[in-house]
């Protein structure tokens, strides 16, 4: 069997339509139903809207399918739930050995670093947000 990563389909709603594409606003449903963690992204009434280039021809109003890789997913996961664990450990070593602090000094530090990876990701998510590419999958048969 090849090795091909998962896609996931969610619903989405066309909201305005350029000459180039449309813009949607991406209802939680699909993957989000089954994600166990579904409440961290925003809750159940959160959506948020997504420029797609397209030539397909939409309407205003118009629900269509589209998909993300589960890599992508997989990606955005690590860099949330992770990358913080990563910055304690990391900001700990740093304060216990390096900088030679006491072990209360380097816990305080390695807490203090959770601030800073919540700034780092708050600066990866506005560099990459738009780079994330959806792929329209079809247009929802009313």
């Amino acid at each position: 069997m090849e090795n091909e990563i998962e896609v996931q389909e969610d619903r989405a709603k066309v909201i305005e339509v350029f000459a180039d594409g449309v813009l949607i606003e991406i209802q939680k449903s699909g993957s989000c139903k089954t994600c166990a963690i579904s409440g961290v992204c925003g809750g159940p009434n959160r959506s948020f809207t997504h420029r797609i280039k397209t030539d397909l021809p939409l309407e205003k109003g118009d629900i269509i399918e589209i998909s993300i890789s589960s890599g992508v997913k997989l990606l955005s996961s690590f860099i949330v739930f992770i990358l913080p664990i990563f910055f304690m450990i990391f900001f700990y070593f740093l304060a216990k050995f390096l900088f030679e602090l006491s072990e209360n000094f380097a816990i305080l530090l390695s807490f203090s670093s959770l601030l800073l990876s919540g700034i780092a990701i708050y600066l990866l998510d506005k560099k990459f947000a738009r780079k994330i590419h959806f792929e329209i999958i079809g247009k929802v048969k009313k």
